[in-house]
C-alpha cells in the first residue's frame, strides 16, 4: 500500500469516520491474566487463564454494552453485508495475503483471520478498521478507504471499502436490534 494521498482531514465524512472507527470503536479485546491454581472446572474451563475482556477505545460504548453480542452481533454483520456490496472473506494465515488477488478491480472487500483474537467476526471487521486507523496504515483515494491490518509483521486483516459503505455500518451499529434486522 502506498501513502502518497493526502488524508482528507478536513472532510466532515472523514472526521465521522474516524471518530467512530477509531476513537469510539464499539471493539472489546480479551486479557489473558495467569491463574494461580492449575486446574480446569466447567466454569473455569481453561486450567491456566482466566480472560477478561476490556474497550478497545475508552470513549463509546462496546458491542456489549450496546446490548449487541452473540446473535444479535450476528444479525448486525448479517445487515452490514445486505444494505452495501463489500464482500467479506474469513480466511487461515497462509491465505489472507493473498486473497485479495480473489476480488475485482472495483470489489469493495473485507478480509479478516478466522478468530485471531478470540472475538468474533463482526468485532473482527471493527477492529482491522480501527487498528488500521489507530497504526496510520490506511490509505484514502476518492472516496475508497485503504486498510491494512497488521502486527509483528504479520498481516490480519486487508480491507477495500467506500466512505459510503463505512458510513452506513455507523449507522446500523447505532440502530436498535429491530431496525438491525429490518435494514437492507
Amino acid at each position: 500500500m502506498t501513502y502518497n494521498n493526502p488524508i482528507p482531514i478536513s472532510k466532515k465524512n472523514f472526521q465521522k469516520i474516524i471518530q467512530f472507527y477509531l476513537f469510539e470503536s464499539p471493539v472489546r479485546t480479551f486479557q489473558k491474566k495467569k491463574k494461580d491454581v492449575y486446574g480446569s472446572t466447567p466454569d473455569q474451563p481453561h486450567p491456566k487463564y482466566n480472560y477478561t475482556f476490556q474497550k478497545v477505545s475508552k470513549r463509546g460504548m462496546t458491542f456489549a454494552e450496546r446490548n449487541l453480542d452473540g446473535a444479535r452481533l450476528n444479525s448486525l454483520r448479517a445487515a452490514m453485508f445486505r444494505t452495501t456490496d463489500v464482500k467479506l472473506a474469513v480466511v487461515d494465515e497462509k491465505e489472507l495475503e493473498h486473497k485479495a488477488d480473489d476480488f475485482a478491480v472495483n470489489d469493495e472487500y473485507i478480509i479478516i483471520l478466522r478468530n485471531s483474537d478470540r472475538i468474533s467476526v463482526t468485532e473482527g471487521i471493527f477492529y482491522c478498521i480501527r487498528n488500521a486507523f489507530a497504526h496510520g496504515d490506511f490509505n484514502v483515494v476518492g472516496n475508497m478507504y485503504y486498510f491494512k491490518n497488521e502486527h509483528n509483521n504479520k498481516i490480519k486483516g486487508l480491507a477495500r471499502i467506500s466512505e459510503r459503505n463505512l458510513l452506513m455500518w455507523i449507522e446500523l451499529v447505532n440502530m436498535n436490534i429491530d431496525d438491525i434486522k429490518k435494514a437492507g
